[in-house]
């Protein structure tokens, strides 16, 4: 792209805009999740939200496309010389008021920092599993994490935002003012760029948490037992569990490092007595290799799903399901087989009852929540697929060889957008993803360079709700009233 094309944004954010060879585009397109390739044609750091207005007003000038990316976890497509990157990483400010619990967080502050700011007052924000993901993008795409159960999704607990639309016009909306556009960025992905968000929080001064691991030769006596087990189960309890290749990291034993394993999670903020049920069902399995469940902080809860540490190449998917999934979790996380590419499987309980706050998606449409066993691409055995191997991940603007195919769902996946300046249309994959992402062949992941098999592997959790006999099964996190939205659209980034 010219030069000249990016002189309305250094005329108008002077000393905000980078171009390829300067410190600031190399770090801004260093994104979390490092499968993406991204040079675009400058980037745009901004450091307050008129910075993020100024950058939409001068790009609609110079009709440049705007992706918006902070710490990159939903980073899943290139970015091309035909975009601009508007880095939002540094709107990051966070303000607690105990007093009315509730946080005002810019929307680039991670929850790690929110909960940390929280908890000094005995609260938390009903962040995801992991303690890097951004506030924004998880929010507003609804949010499972570890108080999903006794509080329901992120997006239910969202007060007001502040918002960038597609002119460069600031607006803050909350349950007085501009309802509709709260209404879409509680679940529904917005209609601009979130700036800033105000979120209650929930009280947690009883906090009890841990992960608990065996050897993956005891997962057909734990998984079945954590099925069926989710009956009796404290309402104050989210737990999961999944199967992966675990760490090499002092977290995990010696003996079990970068070895498959079974990995249970579970959080409450109702103390130990919560926990007591879970508790009775281990009781009664083989000795894990680990159980640090008890008395927590937000800073160990923030460790206990075991999420890596340092950007990785990721791909990654996730399935709402509903029926009698607990009760098939053996089948659900083993369906892909041994030779599956897969980073890890996980399945996890959220049955929670409807939430009454008005929005795009403020409920959980079903139970659970899936990080399913399916082959997202397929590569060949040895494959590094740091981020493209070539011959099986061709450059942007050729075709991709054909992959392995997909489980059919009940639920197809809704068309692409992209979130261009002149039309404020939001496209953002959830959080967290998290949910944990998946079909990562690297050291230290489950089935490293490894082909995915096309039977078996097809059988997933996507596919469970006509396999399993289960009632429903949707996009983890993405479904869109206001909006179509995509897990990984063409050339769009999260605000993650």
């Amino acid at each position: 792209m010219a030069a000249a094309d990016t002189q309305p944004l250094k005329t108008r954010l002077p000393g905000r805009v980078f171009e390829p060879g300067a410190d600031a585009y190399d770090r801004a397109t260093r994104p979390r999740n490092t499968s993406a390739r991204q040079r675009p044609a400058a980037v745009v750091v901004a450091e307050t939200p008129d910075d993020v207005a100024g950058c939409l007003q001068a790009a609609g000038v110079a009709g440049l496309r705007v992706v918006v990316q902070a710490t990159g976890h939903g980073a899943g497509a290139d970015i091309g010389d035909e975009a601009l990157l508007l880095d939002t990483s540094r709107l990051n400010a966070v303000d607690v008021d105990p007093d009315r619990r509730v946080v005002r967080a810019q929307a680039d502050a991670t929850f790690g920092a929110v909960n940390d700011a929280a908890y000094r007052h005995g609260l938390l924000a009903p962040g995801g599993t992991a303690p890097d993901v951004a506030v924004a993008g998880y929010t507003v795409h609804g949010g499972v994490g570890w108080l999903t159960r006794p509080h329901g999704l992120a997006s239910a607990a969202l007060t007001a935002v502040d918002v960038v639309d597609g002119t460069g016009r600031r607006l803050h909306a909350d349950g007085e003012q501009h309802t509709d556009v709260l209404w879409a960025y509680r679940g529904g992905g917005g209609v601009g760029i979130a700036t800033e968000l105000e979120m209650r929080l929930f009280p947690a001064d009883d906090l009890h948490a841990g992960y608990v691991l065996w050897g993956v030769e005891h997962a057909a006596a734990v998984i079945p037992a954590w099925g069926t087990a989710l009956s009796a189960l404290d309402p104050a309890v989210t737990s999961a569990i999944g199967l992966l290749h675990a760490p090499d990291a002092p977290s995990v034993p010696q003996a079990l490092r970068g070895k498959p394993v079974v990995h249970l999670s579970a959080a409450t903020v109702a103390g130990e007595a919560a926990m007591r049920s879970l508790r009775a069902i281990l009781s009664t399995l083989p000795t894990p290799a680990i159980d640090t469940l008890g008395p927590c902080d937000a800073g160990r809860l923030s460790m206990i799903h075991l999420d890596p540490p340092t950007p990785v190449p990721a791909l990654g998917e996730g399935r709402w399901l509903t029926g009698e999934a607990g009760t098939r979790a053996l089948e659900i996380l083993t369906a892909a087989g041994d030779d599956s590419p897969l980073g890890e499987v996980e399945l996890r309980h959220v049955a929670v009852a409807h939430s009454p706050v008005p929005g795009a998606e403020t409920s959980c449409p079903g139970r659970f929540c899936c990080t399913p066993p399916e082959p997202l691409r397929t590569h060949p055995r040895g494959c590094g697929w740091r981020p493209r191997c070539g011959p099986c991940c061709p450059p942007p603007g050729r075709s991709t060889p054909a992959a392995a195919p997909r489980p059919s769902v009940t639920a197809s996946p809704p068309p692409r957008t992209r979130l261009h300046p002149t039309s404020a249309r939001a496209s953002t994959p959830s959080d967290e993803r998290s949910t944990r992402t998946a079909s990562s062949p690297r050291p230290g992941r489950f089935g490293e360079g490894r082909t995915a098999r096309s039977t078996r592997a097809q059988r997933t959790a996507g596919g469970a709700a006509e396999m399993l006999g289960c009632d429903r099964a949707d996009r983890y996190s993405k479904n869109v009233r206001l909006q179509p939205v995509s897990v990984f659209g063409a050339g769009t980034l999260a605000q993650l």
